[in-house]
């Protein structure tokens, strides 16, 4: 209770306490009263409440009342990402003719579509019509085969695509069943209208009789005509006869094989080459392993060809030589081939074949040439033979639709790059002339065809006699994945002589039998030196037979420097061979790159009346003459003025043919100076051939020469480059010639090409090849002409390179990298063949290290690894810290006589003394020693660095003399472990220490003390302290570094470290070896990486890729040019400087892409036409310096050097050609050749066409216009006229 009233009295309190203002509430009225509720207001609100039915439970009704099932959770759906968005793609709305741009509206692509802008896959939809030939810019090219990552790609979309057709089908119904046969169940096992399918069970009746036939056959020796490799490779495809016998097939499996006999007669494969081959030959790869060359030998003859090839595609008048049978045989298998045969041996029949089974196959052959001259004779060739012949040039496109279709390699390359869908019906591709893979400037686009073809197609590879063709077809076997067969042959269907021309006479040097005739060529030599004249000093036949004759006496033995020998007893004497060619002397340079006086047109007149006259009488008419320079060909055809060798008929004929070829060009141009010398020339049966002349006027030349019109023909080497015009005779007029660097002797593959002319098959039995040297007053050196026309032709090597404009073609493609494009190039074939064995090897070492596993170790667990890195870092550091030394002259004197040194030799350490200073010269330096001392064998203390914190676990040397070596010795520098800072002391007495007797003595006073203990002061390192060298200190302090590092490991203390250590080398080792082959195997090792990664900076430093290296709108420009610079030119178009100038005036600019050949005349320019000279000479500038900055190594014909090259020579000439100016007047501008001419706006010609191309991908419809107009203004009268051979 006392609590109680305590507390009210503290309430009262606190209440006074309250001030009066704040119980004002007290004062404020109070609410009204509750007003109570009626009756039907209480009926109301209980309604309200409990009758009328709630449209929504409350929450604790809810829980009460729902029912919840448990679901397992799919944590799978987390890892599904969302089909991406569909793609879209701007289309720009244009009106009226011009194609102005209005607008632009985005247009929806369907998710799973495959277009050409979007798939590499071969099953993707075709694209339009008017791209069917040539693709476009933005198509994807197909899947190259070959490329495993491009293929695997490309299997998975058609996998897809078929996914859906096969969907597509089973909706629309019809024979879905037969239709979708790779399904379970899909294949019907009992045919419709047959009562049962085939028993598999029931087997059929041996006949033993017919065994023991197959097994006596089996085994015989093979019969002849097989192929060496096994053609077990071709059991599917084989028919009967002596091939198929060559198979695995044996005895005990002889029923088998009857039963698969007859299910392949129900299923017959009647053209094997389109055989499926995807997975089939997958699995037939690997039992086989990779050897996907094979060679064919042709010396057997194939007796039973018509029982393997019962069908032919075509068939031939003549009986087939071995190697074409042999080629057929392997084209009707789906095989590819390479034929390497001297021309005129008949390498055209295989290519014919192809194209008529190709015919058969109802599939496409492409024919490609290295030159456009040789597409357009082929083309005419080709058009006698088959009715389905097309031709596709840059600006001629015959029959597109053709089975049969010809071009050039770079016309090829473009379709291939610009997804063309006319390759999806190609089977063959014929490559001929396939040596051209040599030449430096386009050599490059033989290697980017082959591997950008698509897997279905056969290659067929036509060449010359080359040495490595089992080489080249294993690199294209492999890259393709296919298998291809060698087909080679040496032998000549005509066989060739070859004579030295001397005196008016002829002497036979080389017979048919390939024997060189020495005696034959002294005889010449002799006749040409006025040896014949004089009685040869005694001597001179050995001489002679030594294959030099340049010594002895008569002309030219007096004492002087020229050509004729020397003296017998001058100092050098005669060299052997015929010694290296004479510096000074007579003779046209062009022709015998003798150097000297040049002999004119005038001089040698009297050689080739004398000789063409002895030609005729001997029969040996028509003879084409090979002149090394085309001004020379014309003053030699000059020089025989007064000379006629055609009778009234052959007159006629000839007058008939030309006047019938320029027909078709205007009155004008049919009285050019070329056209009318030439006309009067031909009407004696004299020609000139090479590339200064007037494309018309060459052909014409080209089919006189081939009706054999044509009597004496002086032409180039261009003559010989497949063109096939077969003669009786061909002559050389020299056999050196400049090669653009340099004057060099013809090379034997060159000689061949051209002396290969000669002899014509089925009307001459031998082929005369006569070397004539002008003005020369001696015989060429024996072994100079032996190696010219007996050696081994030039091998084939890779002339890959990357450009511009395949770098950006591959970017396009995600698909397609670059690095794979390097790999499967010739030029890494040989790295690139080497991968398996380099696999192998590394599981091989893998296997290796896991057998080798230390023995657990407390002390050593702790840091001995650690410690062994740092040993080898030790060890690196002591090599540099020693070739520093040689580049410091102080350095340099360290290492003088009689020094103590520590070495490895054969990986054991030994004690040794430097006998003389400094190292030898060389790659690798190497130090002259006494070796003095060492142990017998290596043991794990060899392994360990030399340094003081390791001495207690080295062996002691020995210390008997007698074990000493006491010898001397080069030992390599990097071998050194320490120059100590002892001199040896040379005692009194020893005078050589080659002598034993001095070197024991040496060693019984200095050598046997010092062997006694490894803790000796002697044995302590020099002090490098007097060099003051800063990259010297840093590499000593560095080194010393670890060094302390190692001293401090606690591994060290360990009993059984050196055991422990030796095994930690050993997996050192072997991880090591592995780490390199990887190396060797990964990208890195790629040769052209380097300067692939330099042109990629360039690219992106000019925006023509992005950051991420994705193809901006610059280098979708440039992947439109080919012909001429593609980073100048794109620059040159987007930063539109061709706007302000007229066509005349833009079309004589872009000449400068095209022309780069000499000229002594300087153009007269217009104002505007300087201004753009200076504007492209500006950008290369721009282009050069950004490539001198990355390092872009550039090849002579990738340069683009706008200054020092006389690129502008003909911007005048094209100027006043697009003014409209005759061409009998432009030629007077310039003293360019009018063929040089031709040829320069025939290129023009596509360069224009596609900064057009360019023009319609940037959106400029005025430049499009104007480079329409370009292309008409230049392409008019001789510049526009056809090829006489389409």
């Amino acid at each position: 209770m006392q609590g109680l009233s305590e507390e009210l009295e503290r309430l009262r309190l606190s209440c006074d306490a309250v001030p009066a203002e704040n119980l004002s509430f007290a004062e404020e009225p109070r609410p009204p009263k509750r007003q109570r509720k009626t009756k039907d207001d209480i009926k109301k609100e209980l309604e309200h409440e409990f009758l009328t039915p709630s449209n929504s439970f409350n929450t604790p009704w809810l829980n009460k009342l729902q029912q919840r099932w448990d679901a397992p959770p799919d944590y799978r759906s987390l890892f599904q990402i969302a089909p991406t968005q569909t793609r879209t793609i701007i289309r720009f709305t244009r009106e009226g003719l011009e194609g102005r741009v209005t607008g632009y509206k985005e247009v929806t692509v369907p998710a799973h579509s495959a277009t050409a802008k979007n798939s590499t896959s071969l099953l993707r939809k075709p694209a339009n019509r008017a791209e069917f030939v040539r693709g476009a810019a933005g198509f994807f090219p197909f899947a190259p085969g070959g490329l495993d990552g491009v293929e695997a790609i490309a299997a998975i979309e058609d996998e897809e695509l078929s996914r859906q057709d096969m969907a597509a089908g089973n909706r629309s119904g019809g024979l879905n069943r037969v239709i979708n046969f790779t399904a379970e169940g899909g294949l019907l096992e009992i045919p419709p209208g047959f009562t049962r399918g085939l028993d598999f069970e029931k087997k059929t009746a041996v006949d033993t009789k017919a065994a023991k036939e197959v097994e006596d056959t089996l085994g015989e020796e093979p019969l002849p005509g097989s192929g060496e490799d096994g053609d077990e490779d071709d059991d599917e495809d084989n028919d009967n006869g002596v091939r198929e016998l060559n198979g695995k097939t044996s005895p005990e499996n002889e029923d088998q094989a009857i039963g698969d006999e007859e299910i392949d007669s129900l299923l017959p494969v009647e053209f094997p080459a389109l055989a499926p081959h995807g997975a089939l030959t997958m699995g037939a790869n690997k039992k086989r392993g990779k050897e996907w060359a094979h060679m064919v030998d042709v010396n057997r003859e194939i007796t039973n060809f018509r029982e393997l090839v019962p069908e032919p595609a075509r068939e031939y008048p003549f009986e087939l030589d071995t190697f074409q049978k042999e080629a057929v045989y392997h084209l009707e298998n789906g095989d590819s081939v390479f034929v390497a045969a001297h021309t005129s041996a008949g390498k055209t029949v295989v290519a014919e074949y192809a194209i008529a089974l190709a015919a058969k196959h109802m599939t496409k052959a492409i024919y490609t040439s290295p030159i456009k001259a040789l597409s357009n004779q082929k083309f005419r060739d080709f058009q006698l033979t088959f009715d389905d012949v097309g031709i596709l040039t840059g600006d001629v496109q015959i029959r597109p639709e053709a089975s049969c279709l010809i071009m050039t390699t770079e016309i090829l390359r473009s379709m291939l790059y610009r997804g063309a869908d006319l390759i999806r019906d190609v089977e063959f591709v014929i490559f001929d002339e396939v040596h051209y893979v040599n030449d430096l400037e386009r050599g490059v686009v033989w290697e980017e065809v082959i591997i950008m073809l698509p897997e279905h197609v056969t290659l067929i590879l036509l060449s010359a006699t080359v040495p490595n063709t089992y080489e080249f077809a294993s690199w294209v076997g492999r890259t393709k994945k296919k298998n291809i067969y060698v087909i080679s042959t040496p032998k000549r269907p005509i066989p060739l002589e070859h004579y030295l021309w001397a005196n008016k006479d002829m002497y036979k040097i080389v017979t048919a039998e390939k024997k060189f005739l020495e005696g034959g060529w002294k005889e010449a030599n002799d006749i040409l030196s006025g040896r014949d004249k004089v009685k040869a000093p005694p001597g001179s036949d050995s001489q002679a037979g030594r294959g030099g004759g340049r010594g002895g006496g008569g002309r030219g033995a007096q004492n002087q420097r020229g050509r004729g020998g020397q003296q017998q007893g001058q100092r050098g004497g005669a060299p052997r061979g015929g010694g290296p060619p004479a510096q000074r002397g007579r003779g046209n340079i062009a022709r015998t790159g003798r150097g000297g006086g040049r002999t004119t047109a005038a001089q040698d007149r009297n050689i080739w009346v004398h000789l063409i006259n002895h030609l005729r009488k001997k029969d040996l008419l028509p003879a084409c003459i090979f002149v090394f320079s085309k001004k020379r060909c014309e003053e030699n055809a000059d020089a025989l003025s007064n000379l006629d060798y055609c009778t009234a008929a052959e007159k006629s004929a000839i007058h008939m043919t030309i006047e019938k070829s320029l027909a078709r060009l205007s009155p004008e141009d049919r009285n050019l100076p070329q056209i009318t010398r030439l006309r009067e020339l031909l009407s004696r049966g004299i020609a000139v051939h090479h590339g200064g002349m007037l494309p018309i006027v060459k052909e014409v030349v080209e089919i006189l020469f081939a009706r054999t019109l044509v009597k004496i023909l002086f032409a180039t080497e261009t003559f010989a480059m497949g063109l096939n015009l077969p003669t009786r005779t061909v002559v050389f007029s020299g056999f050196r010639k400049h090669d653009g660097r340099q004057f060099r002797d013809l090379l034997p593959g060159e000689y061949t090409q051209m002396a290969g002319r000669a002899g014509r098959r089925g009307l001459d039995t031998v082929g005369t090849v006569i070397i004539c040297a002008p003005g020369a007053d001696e015989a060429p050196p024996v072994t100079r002409l032996r190696q010219m026309m007996l050696g081994d032709p030039t091998k084939l090597r890779s002339q890959f390179r990357l450009t511009y404009n395949m770098i950006l073609n591959l970017l396009r493609v995600e698909a397609l990298k670059i690095e794979e494009m390097i790999k499967r190039s010739f030029s890494e074939n040989a790295t690139q063949a080497l991968l398996p064995e380099h696999e192998k090897k590394v599981k091989i070492s893998e296997a290796d290290l896991e057998k080798l596993k230390r023995e657990p170790c407390k002390i050593c667990d702790l840091d001995l690894e650690m410690c062994h890195n740092a040993c080898m870092e030790y060890q690196r550091l002591t090599n540099e810290l020693h070739l520093a030394l040689l580049t410091n002259p102080v350095g340099r004197r360290i290492l003088g006589p009689n020094r103590l040194i520590v070495y490895k030799k054969n990986d054991v350490r030994t004690v040794g003394m430097l006998l003389r200073e400094g190292t030898s010269k060389g790659t690798e330096p190497t130090v002259q020693v006494m070796e003095i001392a060492a142990n017998e064998q290596r043991k794990a203390d060899d392994l360990l660095p030399y340094l003081s914190a390791f001495a207690q676990f080295f062996r002691a040397l020995p210390q008997n003399p007698k074990d000493f070596i006491l010898k001397s010795a080069l030992i390599p520098l990097n071998d050194i472990e320490c120059l100590t800072r002892t001199i040896i002391d040379i005692p009194e007495g020893v005078e050589n220490l080659k002598r034993k007797k001095d070197a024991l003595k040496l060693a019984q006073d200095q050598f046997v003390p010092l062997c006694g203990s490894w803790n000796y002061q002697d044995w302590d390192e020099f002090d490098y302290e007097k060099i003051k060298n800063l990259k010297f200190k840093e590499i000593e302090m560095a080194r010393r570094k670890v060094g302390q590092e190692v001293a401090q490991r606690e591994c060290i203390k360990c009993p059984d470290f050196l055991k422990h250590f030796a095994m930690e080398h050993d997996e050192w080792l072997i991880k090591e070896n592995i780490l390199q082959l990887r190396q060797l195997m990964s990208d890195q090792n790629l040769q052209l990486l380097p300067d692939y990664e330099q042109r990629i900076s360039v690219l992106k430093d000019l925006g023509f890729v992005d950051e991420d290296t994705r193809v901006e709108l610059k280098g979708k420009v440039a992947c439109e040019i080919h012909s001429a610079d593609e980073l100048v030119l794109t620059e040159l178009i987007l930063e539109n400087v061709l706007a302000t100038y007229e066509p005349e005036e833009i079309v004589a600019l872009l000449s400068c892409f095209v022309f780069q050949e000499k000229t002594d005349t300087e153009p007269t320019l217009t104002a505007a036409l300087e201004r753009g000279i200076a504007k492209i000479v500006e950008i290369s500038e721009k282009v050069n310096h950004l490539q001198t900055v990355h390092q872009v190594i550039l090849a002579a014909e990738d340069s683009n050097d706008f200054v020092s090259k006389p690129r502008f020579g003909m911007v005048e000439v094209v100027y006043e050609w697009a003014r409209g100016m005759s061409f009998n007047r432009i030629t007077d501008l310039t003293d360019v050749m009018e063929g040089t001419i031709v040829r320069v706006i025939t290129r023009l010609d596509e360069t224009c066409r596609e900064v057009k191309n360019a023009a319609r991908i940037i959106g400029d419809p005025v430049l499009f216009q104007k480079m329409g107009t370009c292309q008409e203004l230049i392409k008019r009268d001789i510049c526009n006229c056809a090829s006489l051979y389409l």
